[in-house]
């Protein structure tokens, strides 16, 4: 327990560091490519920990006041704590499956070694098992792979945050890699190919290459394509980090140019190796008491901050499960886990939304992208004026408020306490976000929707019901740092002849009607309700709104967007511009989109209805390439989230 003076000393060193790292956000959101993670410091922990459930790095605060580090080298530890964490996101499946893809070398060394085993006649002996050499080399092979990961992780930060190439805070870099145990003398009791590998950080670290016990010749004293071999690998690996290359490109590179050296000096190692035979089934080891094909600990020293090689496999495997899970409500409907029929929706609605729901596959993954940068910027702070200085002009405002004390400092000539200026200060703000969002889809199913039509609104509703359903999660898992509840509803409306509610407002804990909602707002989209009333329904959304909901409209605690699709124009070209009206002097923003070929007469209804009168208009005629309609609905609900999240 932390007495009263450390505790305070603690939250005080924690709001300082929250402050700092929102001063950094810009910086950090380019170095990982993702402004949706968040950044929190934890005085418990001792090293770094990464979340990927929660888009959350909380660092090791305690950890950071111990080594007295600045705020120099507290970035420089969050960058090479995140430095492959863009490609980690990007090629995630390729880092979990690496022993896959290895396999031919780990086959390799270990028929190799048990090979010098069956020569020894030792091939029955328990302590030499094909299990035991095969998981020796497995973890000898993807241990060289984290090494030049972390390596690699070195190499970006420097290329992409130059500062840390100066010489200080270079040396305040290596200061802190020795304490972690990556010396020169560090390597020099490992086995020749364990040292190598460590080699290049070494090298890049102190500027001189080690010498490695028991090579008659150095590896690094060799030449590739006439060049040094350091200043080739080196080279080669900085001119991936530049053109944004990872695991794909990087892995192939180790296989040709580094695993090559690494796998003759470890041969080297195997056929210089004495073999015993074990007694009374204790394994009697090579070397001294220790058997090289048995677990080796981890030489990386426990005060190290960054993650360990098996850490960043759970947290790869996290990632993986995370993306697994954004997909896995239409995975379960696909696979009719999910029985709806209780709601009215049958096996074959459930195919055909799954059919449209992966034709709109990349949109969708387009706004998942989107939304997490939404949420990323809504969580900056902003910077508002603030008035009532001790110097600058003089604010009228602030005179009147301050009046009789500066009366009185008029008797004593003294102004300088006086709150009665202007300098314009620029004072930190958290932005302040609706509470609620309501977005109404009105559709167009009258009898003039034809098959070219249909499909192209429901994609369109398909990727945009169930983006909004992403960006919900998103939402909610963030709540805690947007220092708010911020949820996003949908509703879809039909209208013909009629008009009738297909999806309703619903509350995002009962998934199943959701999920139905949905499905029926795609699959009874079928042209089937007559002529084309839209006035009717946007007049029913309208008086549905109530006289307290309009006030929270009025003062943007909630947020109201009503999206129609029509193939024509109005049969009620004048009660439907009075509607329209009627939804924007209740603050809801509308807007209109028409597809379709459409006669002059019924272009000049639609602009009449939509855009003429206006400030802005709120109609687009898409025309005749109706295929743009998921593209111009997805980039309308962009545009006015936009501006909600960022205004």
């Amino acid at each position: 327990m932390f007495d009263f003076d450390e505790q305070t000393l603690i939250e005080e060193s924690k709001k300082h560091c929250q402050e700092f790292l929102q001063k950094e956000q810009r910086s950090l959101a380019t170095f990982t490519g993702d402004s949706s993670l968040m950044y929190i410091p934890d005085s418990k922990l001792e090293r770094f920990l990464l979340d990927p459930s929660k888009g959350v790095l909380y660092l090791p605060l305690q950890s950071f006041l111990d080594r007295k580090l600045d705020e120099n080298e507290i970035m420089w530890h969050i960058y090479y704590e995140l430095a492959l964490y863009p490609d980690w996101k990007k090629q995630t499946k390729q880092y979990l499956n690496r022993k896959k893809h290895w396999q031919k070398e780990i086959d390799h060394m270990t028929s190799y070694i048990l090979g010098r085993i069956k020569k020894e006649g030792l091939e029955k002996d328990q302590a030499y098992e094909p299990r035991i050499i095969s998981n020796y080399v497995t973890r000898e092979i993807i241990g060289l792979l984290h090494v030049l990961d972390k390596y690699a992780s070195f190499l970006r930060v420097l290329q992409l945050c130059p500062i840390y190439r100066d010489e200080e805070n270079f040396e305040r870099i290596a200061s802190y890699m020795k304490q972690t145990g990556k010396t020169t003398e560090s390597i020099s009791q490992m086995p020749k190919h364990r040292a190598f590998a460590k080699s290049l950080l070494i090298i890049e670290l102190y500027k001189r290459a080690p010498e490695i016990q028991g090579c008659a010749q150095n590896p690094f004293h060799r030449k590739v394509f006439n060049e040094p071999f350091f200043d080739f690998i080196h080279y080669q690996l900085v001119r991936q980090i530049n053109d944004d290359e990872g695991i794909i490109e990087r892995d192939p590179f180790i296989r040709s140019f580094i695993y090559k050296t690494f796998e003759q000096l470890w041969k080297e190692e195997i056929d210089e190796m004495d073999f015993y035979k074990s007694k009374a089934q204790k394994k009697e080891q090579v070397q001294g008491d220790k058997n090289p094909f048995e677990q080796s600990e981890e030489d990386e020293m426990p005060d190290s901050l960054e993650s360990t090689q098996e850490e960043v496999e759970k947290i790869l495997e996290e990632m993986l499960d995370e993306q697994d899970q954004m997909s896995m409500t239409v995975q379960d409907m696909m696979q009719g886990k999910v029985d709806l029929e209780a709601y009215g929706i049958s096996q074959g609605d459930q195919q055909l939304f799954q059919f449209y729901s992966n034709k709109m596959k990349s949109e969708r993954e387009q706004m998942r992208q989107f939304w997490k940068k939404l949420i990323g910027d809504a969580k900056k702070e902003i910077s508002v004026k603030k008035h009532g200085q001790i110097k600058g002009k003089i604010d009228v405002h602030s005179m009147v408020k301050s009046y009789p004390d500066f009366v009185e400092a008029e008797k004593k000539g003294n102004y300088k306490s006086l709150l009665i200026f202007n300098r314009y200060l620029l004072e930190p703000r958290t932005d302040i976000l609706p509470e609620r969002i309501e977005i109404s889809f009105v559709i167009d199913n009258s009898g003039s929707m034809n098959g070219a039509k249909i499909e192209a609104a429901r994609k369109a509703l398909s990727v945009t019901l169930l983006s909004i359903d992403d960006f919900n999660e998103y939402l909610k898992s963030n709540a805690a740092q947007l220092n708010q509840k911020v949820e996003v509803l949908s509703e879809t409306w039909f209208f013909g002849s009629k008009y009738y509610n297909v999806k309703e407002f619903n509350d995002k804990n009962v998934k199943e009607k959701e999920k139905s909602d949905i499905i029926r707002s795609i699959v009874k989209l079928d042209a089937t309700d007559g002529s084309t009333d839209d006035a009717s329904c946007l007049r029913e959304i309208s008086h549905g709104i109530t006289s307290i909901q309009e006030r929270e409209l009025k003062k943007g605690k909630q947020i109201k967007i009503v999206f129609e699709i029509t193939d024509g124009a109005s049969s009620l070209p004048g009660s439907a511009k009075e509607a329209v009206q009627e939804l924007l002097s209740k603050n809801v923003q509308v807007y209109a989109f028409q597809m379709g070929k459409n006669s002059e007469a019924n272009e000049k209804i639609f602009n009449f209805v939509w855009n003429e009168g206006y400030k802005q208009t709120h109609g687009v005629i898409i025309g005749e390439q109706v295929e743009k309609l998921p593209k111009e609905l997805l980039k309308a609900v962009e545009k006015n989230m936009r501006f909600i999240f960022n205004n």
